[in-house]
């Protein structure tokens, strides 16, 4: 019955009840994009034979050339240095390798450019891969150690250069089988050589991407991955190419698949839901921070983007996190919202160690007797000028006694244009405050009396205005 009602139905009828199915169905969309889209049944095929044979002749002739290479013997003649001054000779003697090493590596990957221009698009991709192989195993002779690690050095060459050819790749429109040939070379190559080694591919997949232009091209790499079963290795580059396959919807859900996996994905998920869908931009957020993934690199992220209300637990995990990266009085006035006292004079007790940060934090809860007793105790050459800053802000008058004591004290025995200069430094701010700015003065002028032998110590207080 169906057949015969499907054969006699004119495509217009059959467009109307597809349209109709679509709306009460909404999934038979995502169906549909992905049945459109799925490359043709005709199976792919390697344009060229010898992948591995071409990529290890392009390998050895690098690494021979390389090995070549007399570090050894600098050109002094045709040295020219990087910048003015003193350059020791070791140093002058790594620009020179440098500068060498880095003509080499871009001589040869200069070579794609010429293979494209021959329509070889395919042994373009596979000269950068010997090209890289020949960077981790190339051995030079460095007599004098001018390189740390000479092929750690060869691969940051490597991957610098390569990043200009990526408009290049960009601009490549390659056919169906060029494209499986290119991935299933490179793919194949990771396996025999690199299986350890992840991040071989990750250094590739941007070159990798830039070559796929539609749909049918992106489902043939996934394809591919999916049959290579190195998915959980390329989460950015699947992702990427779920986009392009499936359109956004089809991002999205590859994206919460893979986000704990790449940070990259994660944070073009949080922008894309900070947007779209605020309550699912706190959930990604709070799943990430207590399962403790990118805590550091995402931290300032969350404090910018969460609002208290959203999760106040949360924001204040967040911002703990960052006060004790680097105490703030933006941070710990947040914290003071929401922590009661007894909880904050606890957790204040983690900065002891840093003892501006504890002044500070003593002075904004108010324990200002505490805090003066503290830098009394405290209160040294190095670090009087931050430990007592928050002091000058609270309480100006107990400041500058301390000043005056301590300043006594130092210019005894310490000397120095720099801790001159910090002296002159604090003292300035001091007299910015207008309740003890005469009072600064007159210590100014006293001390400028008093050390009358410290020329250089004059000099600083003439220098900020102070006599």
């Amino acid at each position: 019955m169906f057949e015969q009602f499907f054969h006699q139905s004119s495509d217009k009828r059959k467009l109307e009840f597809l349209n109709e199915a679509f709306k009460k169905y909404p999934d038979l969309k995502e169906d549909f994009t992905n049945f459109y889209l799925k490359p043709s049944g005709k199976e792919q095929k390697m344009t060229i034979d010898g992948v591995d044979e071409f990529i290890q002749v392009t390998t050895d002739l690098v690494i021979s050339e390389l090995e070549a290479i007399n570090i050894n013997d600098p050109d002094w003649e045709n040295y020219v240095p990087r910048h003015n001054g003193y350059i020791p000779d070791y140093e002058a003697m790594e620009h020179i390798a440098e500068d060498k090493i880095e003509f080499h590596i871009n001589l040869h990957l200069g070579d794609v450019e010429r293979l494209c221009s021959e329509q070889q698009f395919e042994l373009a991709f596979f000269h950068i891969i010997g090209v890289h192989d020949a960077c981790l195993q190339a051995k030079l002779d460095d007599e004098y150690s001018a390189f740390e690690d000479a092929n750690l050095k060869m691969i940051q060459f490597f991957e610098c250069n390569l990043q200009t050819y990526l408009p290049l790749f960009k601009s490549i429109k390659l056919s169906e089988d060029q494209l499986f040939t290119i991935a299933n070379g490179f793919f194949d190559h990771h396996h025999a050589y690199y299986s350890d080694h992840p991040d071989f591919l990750t250094l590739f997949d941007i070159y990798l991407e830039a070559l796929v232009h539609t749909g049918a091209e992106a489902n043939i790499l996934l394809d591919l991955i999916e049959e290579k079963n190195i998915k959980n290795l390329l989460p950015r580059l699947v992702t990427e190419l779920q986009k392009k396959a499936g359109g956004q919807l089809a991002w999205e859900q590859s994206a919460l698949k893979y986000y704990k996996l790449d940070i990259q994905i994660a944070r073009s998920l949080l922008v894309y839901y900070r947007t779209n869908n605020k309550p699912e931009f706190v959930k990604i957020a709070r799943i990430l921070w207590h399962e403790g993934y990118y805590l550091v690199e995402l931290a300032k992220y969350f404090f910018d983007n969460l609002d208290i209300s959203d999760d106040p637990e949360l924001y204040k995990e967040i911002t703990k996190h960052l006060n004790n990266r680097g105490f703030s009085e933006e941070y710990y006035r947040i914290l003071q919202t929401l922590m009661n006292r007894e909880e904050r004079l606890n957790y204040i007790h983690r900065f002891k160690r840093d003892k501006p940060a504890y002044v500070r934090a003593l002075f904004l809860e108010g324990e200002n007797a505490k805090a003066i007793e503290f830098i009394g105790l405290h209160l040294d050459r190095y670090n009087f000028v931050e430990i007592i800053t928050p002091c000058l802000q609270a309480q100006p008058k107990s400041a500058l006694e301390i000043l005056e004591i301590e300043i006594g004290k130092f210019l005894i025995d310490e000397r120095g244009r720099n801790f001159y200069n910090r002296i002159a430094q604090i003292l300035k701010t001091a007299s910015e405050i207008p309740e003890i700015r005469t009072d600064v003065k007159k210590l100014a002028a006293k001390l400028y009396t008093d050390f009358s032998r410290l020329v250089a110590f004059r000099d600083e207080l003439r220098s900020v205005g102070l006599v």
